[in-house]
């Protein structure tokens, strides 16, 4: 081999070998003759094995893994009886959860058109898939759960309206009780589903307490013994007190939904037990019925949103949204559900744990809104010099609020590739709530969102933090432009825009802001009597000794010292620390206040530093 062939054959391998798509080349007897990482990981086969194997056959491998073997057979046998085609298929693979793999053949030709082989790429499309095809099916259950009740009242209405006087007053009772009960589940359907989406959008208040998690089950019991006399309800406690930070109603209705189905899934007579155990950390409650019990297979979808199990010929009853909205309440709060039964006709048990304090620079905000909203580019990425940021100790943090998947990914893939940590948003509440766990350094925000717009998210933004702020502009609209300029915007790009151009805006405004930061330095330390804070570091001195603070703790407390000898306002403090949203939300202050006081304060009944002016401010 010739040096400029084997150079040429050395930049290809490494280009494949880098690739996130699997590539495996085929020859024209269809056996392996390349295939890089990515393939060997998409279709779970080490390499090793494929060199024990010199005729592997990767259509059977592919079928082996598929959850519908005779489906996936089909539609790989019409794409692999016509090699010299170009054709694709997407497979859904039966893993711990399903997977979408999207696998698309080509023909392989030399300089003469000669067929050489096919080649065949694997992309993994499950966030690409998935979203999409789960809002399709929620939106197509809940138009379902609402047609019920609203067919039944406007039935009623029409007769009612027909000839009122042909009714005697039991029928017009009876139609107008029908009209009642069905109002209020309409009501109920409509609560719950956004219940569950403001809990998704991470925009769902917990309104914290300390509660006696014994005495809140006892009340609760009491009311079930009065509703359902025909069953039995026993309560297992420890003898201490138990004590624990959360939303007592949220999670008294949570509560609620588990006894509802147990009574509703139990012969008339049984008993209903209800069992609560602690560790240092949490209490573990458990809620066990000698119902109809769960068979294996259901377990691990009885908390998705609709799904409900029919017995025999009956339909399921319910709206199948009570199970998920129990687990969206206890996983707000750092909590963990999940269910056992032995089987069908032994009974359920329901387990769910809480943490004694939750972790509130979480507590609102769902897990999934982040995890599911991050997606890998199925393409290529464009030949873009590497740029390291300019800190190297430290990765520049980027958040992209964009609800569009196709920039989404563009955007991640270009980003990471530049060694940025990418967090991406899809809603604008969403990251107003997430600033107050962590403050990235670039924030690229669309105009279009999904809850709201893109300027209305940057007036507010604008209201606590001078964050970057790089506009992603869907319209060449002068005065558009000039209006999101005036609200704050740093920069701003038209759409589609140029990766290179961006990238280099991107560390323009990453410049920008250290020069800033470096300028603030000389006047970066604040004292008052053994108290000093050091916004440079952001660290904070009593006595000479740093004191801990969580970040929302640290940034209350800048905003007191930097208003020092002023009174704020509730309203103004929740509005500068937390966001316009939570102006309201008045327990958020006092929480936090008191667990400044203890870590600042020598003696807290002794107050120095934060003064408290009742019913007003600090």
């Amino acid at each position: 081999m010739s040096s400029s062939l084997a150079r040429e054959y050395f930049i290809l391998s490494e280009i494949a070998t880098n690739m996130r798509s699997g590539f495996i080349l085929l020859n024209p007897a269809e056996q392996v003759a390349y295939f890089n990482p990515s393939a060997e990981r998409l279709i779970g086969i080490s390499r090793g094995k494929l060199i024990e194997q010199p005729v592997f056959d990767v259509r059977k491998q592919l079928i082996s893994l598929a959850a519908n073997p005779e489906s996936a057979q089909v539609e790989l046998e019409r794409i692999w009886q016509h090699p010299e085609q170009e054709s694709s298929t997407d497979l859904a693979l039966a893993d711990a959860m399903i997977r979408w793999l999207r696998v698309q053949s080509f023909p392989v030709r030399d300089d003469l058109d000669q067929l050489l082989g096919r080649g065949v790429l694997l992309d993994d499309i499950t966030l690409e898939r998935t979203p999409a095809q789960t809002r399709n099916e929620t939106l197509a259950l809940a138009a379902h759960e609402l047609k019920t009740p609203l067919a039944i009242i406007k039935g009623c209405a029409t007769t009612l309206l027909g000839n009122s006087m042909r009714w005697d007053i039991a029928a017009l009772r009876e139609m107008l009780q029908m009209i009642d009960t069905q109002t209020d589940r309409l009501h109920d359907i409509l609560n719950t589903l956004l219940d569950v989406w403001r809990m998704d959008a991470g925009v769902l208040n917990l309104r914290l307490s300390e509660v006696h998690i014994s005495n809140l089950l006892e009340q609760l019991l009491d009311r079930w013994r009065k509703n359902a006399p025909r069953h039995q309800f026993t309560l297992g406690t420890p003898s201490e007190d138990i004590i624990i930070q959360c939303d007592a109603l949220r999670i008294e209705q949570a509560l609620n939904h588990l006894l509802n189905n147990a009574v509703a899934y139990s012969p008339m007579g049984s008993v209903i037990i209800i069992h609560v155990e602690t560790n240092e950390e949490e209490i573990c409650l458990s809620i066990s019925d000698q119902g109809i019990g769960i068979a294996p297979e259901h377990l691990d979808h009885i908390f998705d949103r609709f799904y409900r199990i029919s017995r025999g010929e009956e339909r399921a009853n319910g709206s199948g949204l009570g199970l998920s909205i129990v687990r969206a309440t206890i996983e707000a709060h750092g909590g963990k559900i999940w269910a056992d039964s032995p089987g069908a006709g032994l009974g359920t048990t329901f387990f769910c744990t809480l943490p004694f304090t939750p972790p509130v620079e979480t507590e609102q905000l769902h897990p999934i809104a982040f995890e599911n909203a991050m997606a890998s580019s199925s393409s290529g990425l464009l030949t873009v010099p590497r740029t390291g940021p300019l800190r190297q100790s430290q990765q520049s943090k980027i958040v992209v609020v964009e609800n569009d998947m196709r920039i989404v990914r563009y955007l991640r893939a270009h980003l990471q590739e530049q060694q940025y940590q990418v967090h991406i948003v899809s809603h604008g509440i969403q990251l107003l709530r997430q600033l107050d766990l962590e403050e990235p350094d670039i924030i690229l925000l669309a105009t279009r969102l999904s809850d709201i717009s893109g300027a209305e998210v940057l007036q507010r933004l604008r209201e606590f933090s001078a964050i970057p702020v790089m506009m992603l502009c869907d319209k060449a609209d002068e005065d558009e432009h000039v209006r999101l300029l005036d609200l704050g915007a740093d920069d701003l790009v038209l759409k589609p825009f140029n990766i290179k151009e961006l990238l280099a805006r991107i560390r323009v405004l990453l410049r920008r802001s250290i020069v800033q930061g470096e300028q603030q330095t000389t006047d970066a330390i604040f004292r008052t009597g053994e108290l000093a804070i050091d916004y440079a570091q952001h660290q904070v001195h009593v006595q000479g000794k740093q004191v801990q603070l969580s970040r929302t703790e640290y940034k209350l407390l800048c905003t007191l010292a930097q208003n020092a000898g002023r009174v704020l306002t509730h309203e103004l403090l929740l509005e500068r620390v937390w966001g316009a949203e939570y102006n309201r939300e008045v327990d958020f202050i006092w929480v936090y206040i008191s667990r400044l006081r203890r870590k600042i304060e020598a003696d807290p009944r002794l107050l120095r530093y934060s003064l408290t002016l009742t019913d007003v401010g600090y």
